[in-house]
């Protein structure tokens, strides 16, 4: 959460906010499609302004949950007394990890909070677990926050929230108004990202699909009446200034002021000196308590309003690399929480036991450290460590999970056949080809060798990563790596391990290329031919057969710069300015040489190439200044990725690490990921991506893949991420539970080596043609191998749940759903209209709907032989419920 602005707001506003304001919006530009503002009189008797009390609950940042919930739940007891006290009062309350707890803890308070929710004099709005980052975290992620907070609000309060609130997020995507839409929610309320000085504060914005949902940004702020003055005097002038700055953003009779900020009890003296307002008249308005949807109301009546397409980003971005570690966390959970809940779904299909009931016991802690400040990673450090606590404790109960649901479905499978029989599973809605990894464990003594067959009884190369022998060098454990070509969508195939007493090949790849006889070396498979120097480890040549061209340019690719920074955890080079409110248009260069370091100028001696049946490997180590650098490059048989993983140990204060890509596009054009979709954007800049970036000219380009490195940048065509940052809160005033001696170190990252997985991806064509979302989606989606045992059953060795029609439509989740039945989501990932589009079901559909994103069954849609089919619009996302026949049931 952005403190500063509280400075701002909370001492400086009373008299100075106008011209602040216009000195901090100057220069913005504008992405407005379409305007028709139809200005009226402002100076007219009859004006309102709206006031709207609220309190913005932290969940977390400077001080615990815990503790957070010790200041702030009493100040819903006291806005309960204001409303008791003055019937004209009103109250907006966001966060269900807020209001949950009050509930339950003033059991005795539940029928007043209830009779004035009744009243409309309490309003609910965002109903999300918390205040979510709306960038960094998964679509699904977001999905599973509406589910669990509009959810509860709808089970134990009777309200269907429809305002959608996102006061103090930091940005705001481009697919965020469909979603909003799907989820029930009429309108969104925010004060961050927008790009446009002096456009109007309520809006249309327009979605990538062609979705439009009223916006209503506020641009002074979440704080504008917070805190009133305290006589009426001064209160006179403070309110005559607040309509007269409004104004610049609107010129209609009806404005809208927020009351309250950050964990702070309501200001009983509001009420009073609004009443006396009032009462002594001769102002060209007046004050008004509401509710969003009051002002709402009368926004709606308004002809023609402006249209803003496209991204409100990027704010704050130091945040996307700093505790670097929170954005990897959140990855490895929402891909175990998502294979917890696909593997469930079968498993109940099945019969089998599943795991449903401990999903949203995992998904929670998950959804509350995605709160804006905890996704950021802007906390001190007792708040980090007890974020991690979660992530970790979430983690637990995900593999819990995956490991009994796998065991329940491999019940199911015959799994009969000659060795050890492992069972690989693809979490995806495509059938696909990718590595697995997997350790075999041999019980007899003498074997020396592990052949592999698949499904169909072939041989399947394989590669020894390591191995633990006797004395006679008989394998007792070996991890071993080998490439799946056929995985069915949503299904799995069966391999048998089978160990042999004579070897077959060498164990372990002999070195192609080492600095003992060349200075550099290669590795290559169908797809690319990379080149390394065997010393400093930088990539000199990455040749794509197909086209053969070579993918780098001048500079040195796959080297780490290590560059001075001095920005605290929000900013990159500088402190944070909380009260900016618009999107960061600054440019974001290449690394300085004045002020960085690179990873080629320092060598190690021990860069070595080796080349197997299944992957060939570049790897070298050495020291990087004061710390170390070392990276991992493979290719794999047949798989088009170029696999990274670097790994830095910092021992600098003050400094952010990147990794460079220079390439060979001269003229290229930038496509980040984002939830359900991509969108192009400026080069220059940093920005988050989900999955990927894409830089190409429409002839060639070049991706990049990542896990958990959200933060991109494309600059003279050289592809950046950021890997991490050196940096803790450094000049931050002592409120909002802020306090002397109270550390952030930790976020300094000293003496810690981080490892960081990521992937080059050269293709022919666009990011379209060469389908750059199915790899990210592959790249964060491997496939998961499970040994089990020799059994009959009654499924195949070789099976899947479902296919789909086109390649750019993808599957993001498969899950189950209420009474039974099993929920099924899609978007079209490639921004082209796709007409009769069709999913076959490997199992008999009963019952099928379309339904909105809180699973609501919308009209029945047609079943024809276990398919169905339907329409996307670009970047359209529909979700579908579907009611199985067991699988016990089929003749």
């Amino acid at each position: 959460m952005s403190r500063q602005h509280k400075i701002l707001f909370l001492c400086a506003l009373v008299l100075a906010l106008g011209s602040n304001a216009r000195q901090a919006f100057a220069g913005q530009t504008s992405h407005v499609k379409e305007a028709g503002h139809n200005a009226k009189d402002s100076s007219r008797p009859g004006g309102t302004i709206w006031l709207i009390p609220h309190t913005h609950w932290e969940g977390a940042v400077f001080r615990t949950r815990d503790e957070y919930l010790e200041i702030g739940l009493p100040h819903i007891l006291h806005a309960l007394e204001l409303l008791k006290k003055y019937p004209e009062y009103r109250f907006v309350l966001d966060q269900v990890a807020y209001v949950k707890p009050f509930l339950e803890r003033y059991p005795d308070q539940v029928p007043t909070f209830r009779k004035f929710l009744a009243e409309g004099r309490i309003q609910l709005v965002g109903a999300q677990d918390i205040m979510p980052d709306m960038n960094i975290p998964s679509g699904e992620s977001w999905i599973r926050q509406v589910l669990y907070g509009k959810g509860y609000n709808r089970e134990k309060l009777g309200v269907d929230v429809t305002v959608g609130w996102g006061l103090d997020s930091f940005g705001h995507h481009a697919q965020l108004p469909q979603m909003l839409k799907l989820a029930g929610y009429k309108s969104y309320w925010f004060q961050r990202g927008v790009r446009a000085e002096g456009m109007s504060w309520e809006f249309l914005w327009e979605d990538i699909d062609g979705s439009k949902i009223p916006a209503f940004w506020l641009p002074f702020s979440y704080a504008l009446f917070h805190p009133a003055p305290g006589n009426a005097f001064e209160f006179d002038r403070y309110a005559r200034g607040q309509w007269n700055d409004l104004g610049r953003y609107s010129q209609w009779p009806d404005r809208v002021a927020l009351v309250g900020v950050d964990v702070t009890d309501p200001q009983e003296a509001v009420p009073v000196e609004v009443r006396e307002f009032n009462q002594k008249g001769g102002a060209p308005f007046t004050l008004r308590f509401g509710v969003p949807t009051d002002f709402e109301k009368a926004v709606a009546a308004r002809p023609n309003p402006p249209v803003v397409t496209g991204d409100l980003n990027s704010v704050f971005q130091g945040v996307y690399s700093s505790r670097i570690e929170l954005k990897q966390w959140v990855r490895t959970l929402e891909r175990h929480l998502a294979a917890a809940e696909t593997l469930s779904a079968i498993a109940s299909w099945l019969e089998a036991p599943s795991a449903e009931e401990k999903i949203v016991r995992a998904w929670e802690p998950v959804l509350f450290n995605q709160a804006h400040d905890l996704m950021s990673g802007t906390m001190v450090d007792k708040v980090y460590k007890e974020t991690i606590h979660d992530y970790e404790s979430s983690n637990a109960i995900a593999d819990e999970m995956i490991e009994a649901v796998l065991a329940a479905i491999a019940t199911r499978i015959d799994t009969r056949g000659e060795g050890i029989p492992l069972l690989v599973f693809n979490n995806l809605g495509w059938r696909r080809m990718d590595v697995v990894e997997t350790e075999v464990e041999i019980p007899e003594p003498g074997f020396v060798d592990v052949k592999l067959t698949d499904a169909a009884g072939k041989d399947v190369p394989i590669q020894f990563i390591s191995a633990d022998r006797d004395q006679d060098g008989g394998i007792r454990r070996a991890k071993i790596a080998f490439v799946a070509r056929e995985v069915p969508a949503l299904g799995y195939e069966l391999f048998h391990a089978v160990p042999t007493r004579t070897c077959s090949s060498p164990p372990v790849p002999p070195p192609v290329a080492s600095t003992w006889h060349e200075d550099s070396g290669s590795i290559e498979n169908g797809f690319y031919r990379a080149t390394f120097d065997l010393w400093t480890g930088e990539m000199t040549r990455l040749e794509v057969k197909s086209g053969s061209w070579n993918a780098l340019g001048d500079g040195p690719p796959n080297v780490v710069a290590s560059e001075q920074d001095g920005g605290d955890l929000w900013e990159l080079y500088g402190n944070l300015n909380g009260a900016r409110l618009t999107a960061m248009t600054r440019k974001s260069l290449l690394p300085a040489p004045w002020r960085a370091h690179y990873s080629h100028e320092w060598v190690g001696g021990d860069g070595h190439a080796v080349q197997g049946p299944v992957f060939s490997q570049f790897s070298i180590s050495h020291p990087f200044g004061s710390g170390k650098f070392s990276t991992r490059v493979r290719l794999y048989d047949g798989i088009r990725r170029v696999d990274f993983k670097t790994e830095i140990l910092n021992n600098d204060k003050w400094v952010r690490y990147r990794v460079l890509f220079p390439t060979s596009l001269k003229a290229g054009r930038r496509y980040d990921e984002i939830p359900f979709g991509a969108i192009e954007r400026p080069l220059e800049q940093e920005f988050t991506a989900q999955y990927w970036l894409d830089y190409g000219d429409g002839t060639r380009g070049v991706a990049v893949l990542n896990r958990g490195i959200p933060g991109h940048n494309v600059v003279v065509g050289t592809l950046l991420l950021s890997l991490l940052r050196s940096a803790s809160i450094s000049a931050y005033p002592f409120i909002g539970g802020y306090e002397p001696g109270v550390s952030s170190d930790l976020g300094l990252e000293l003496g810690v080596e981080r490892s960081f997985d990521y992937a080059l991806v050269p293709h022919e064509g666009d990011w379209q043609s060469a389908e750059i979302y199915r790899a990210g989606w592959e790249f964060n989606h491997p496939l998961v191998a499970r040994k089990t045992s020799t059994h009959s059953g009654s499924l195949p060795s070789h099976w899947g749940l479902l296919d789909v029609s086109q390649n750019n439509v993808v599957v993001s989740t498969l899950k189950p759903g209420a009474h039974g039945t099993v929920v099924l989501r899609v978007y079209e990932a490639s921004g082209r209209k796709s007409s009769a589009v069709t999913v076959k079901m490997n199992a008999t559909i009963v019952a099928a709907s379309e339904a909105n994103l809180m699973e609501d069954s919308g009209g029945a849609i047609q079943v024809s032989d276990n398919t169905f089919q339907f329409d996307l619009r670009p970047y359209e996302i529909k979700t579908f419920k579907l009611k199985l026949q067991p699988y016990a049931a089929r003749k």
